[in-house]
């Protein structure tokens, strides 16, 4: 099962990448928008600063911004930036590691699966994910009807 703290850093990557891009986001503001405890938030940015998905800065103008453009940047970086190495189970990640596997014909069936899901996942770019939802849409516009949510492809 994913982590909570990787479905939480997907989904601030998700909203910083709606962001426009020459501005900065502050963390509070992505974990209100998010539904994210901020003191969660702020453990999970520092690692995907670590992995060179996102630029941090303090002060007045600081916040946080995408290191690299959406279509650069995969779901399994992502995950793997906050949980590490994604796996179904010890054997589908290194089969060396489980001592039934020469033994188990389950182990194959979690391997090929394993394989799907790491190809699923890094195929799978953040700029598919992110998706400007009603709420902003409105506010950055000044209108008063909702509009639909559409894609963002502004990077």
């Amino acid at each position: 099962m994913l982590s909570r703290r990787a479905d939480y850093g997907v989904r601030a990557m998700m909203d910083i990448a709606v962001q426009p891009s020459t501005e900065r986001t502050i963390v509070s503001d992505i974990a209100k928008r998010q539904d994210i405890p901020p003191s969660f938030l702020a453990k999970i940015v520092p690692l995907l600063a670590r992995a060179g998905l996102v630029r941090t800065s303090l002060g007045a103008a600081g916040g946080i911004a995408l290191a690299a453009s959406p279509q650069e940047i995969s779901l399994l970086q992502i995950i793997q930036a906050v949980d590490g190495p994604f796996a179904l189970n010890l054997c589908s990640l290194t089969p060396s590691d489980c001592r039934q596997y020469a033994a188990c014909a389950a182990c194959q069936v979690w391997g090929a699966a394993q394989a799907q899901l790491n190809q699923t996942l890094a195929q799978t770019r953040l700029s598919d994910l992110a998706i400007v939802p009603e709420t902003m849409l409105t506010r950055r516009a000044g209108a008063v009807a909702p509009r639909k949510s559409k894609p963002m492809n502004t990077r």
